[in-house]
């Protein structure tokens, strides 16, 4: 793993497709996923943009605390629980924000790391519907609400049973009046 873990960091998962025009200098950080090198999350913005990709910046932020015996363990375990929880929102890219050192619950060290999943994409919307699988629960969703059928009430029924009431509690219906003898 890569011991040089900072705030603008960048990670990103291997194999994550990118337009041919960006070149991406990257080492191997842990399985499955490289640190960007000698680019800041501005300058692959750009890139991207220029090549008619897109580098979504996902607005919540991810906080995780690492423990361990050492610096390095502790950091290692803090960036695999943002590692995580990017790959459950979906994302290929995340960026750390912030890191603190040093602190301590209960006697115990920890670091704590706070970042942003990042996502590339050719797609201007955020993971195309038409490109997910079809596993995704968006989709299943979408398909089973299309799928349900609503037995339909004519707009009488639902009028005669409002009379019907009306003329339990005690209405009437207008009667017409016919002359006395």
């Amino acid at each position: 793993m890569a011991k040089n873990i900072r705030v603008g960091t960048m990670l990103i998962a291997d194999g994550t497709r990118t337009p041919n025009l960006v070149i991406l200098g990257t080492q191997s950080y842990s399985a499955g996923w490289s640190s960007i090198l000698e680019s800041t999350s501005a300058q692959l913005d750009k890139e991207l943009e220029k090549a008619g990709w897109t580098f979504f910046y996902m607005a919540g932020e991810i906080r995780t605390r690492g423990f361990g015996s050492n610096d390095q363990s502790r950091m290692d375990r803090a960036v695999s629980h943002v590692i995580d929880a990017v790959k459950c929102e979906s994302c290929n890219c995340l960026e750390i924000t912030q890191v603190i050192r040093g602190r301590s619950f209960l006697g115990l060290p920890y670091t704590s790391v706070t970042a942003h999943a990042r996502h590339i994409q050719k797609s201007r919307s955020f993971h195309d519907l038409s490109t997910l699988p079809a596993r995704m629960g968006f989709r299943q969703q979408q398909r089973r609400l299309h799928d349900q059928t609503t037995p339909a009430q004519s707009q009488m029924s639902f009028s005669n049973k409002a009379v019907d009431i009306w003329e339990d509690e005690g209405g009437s219906r207008a009667v017409p009046v016919s002359s006395a003898p």
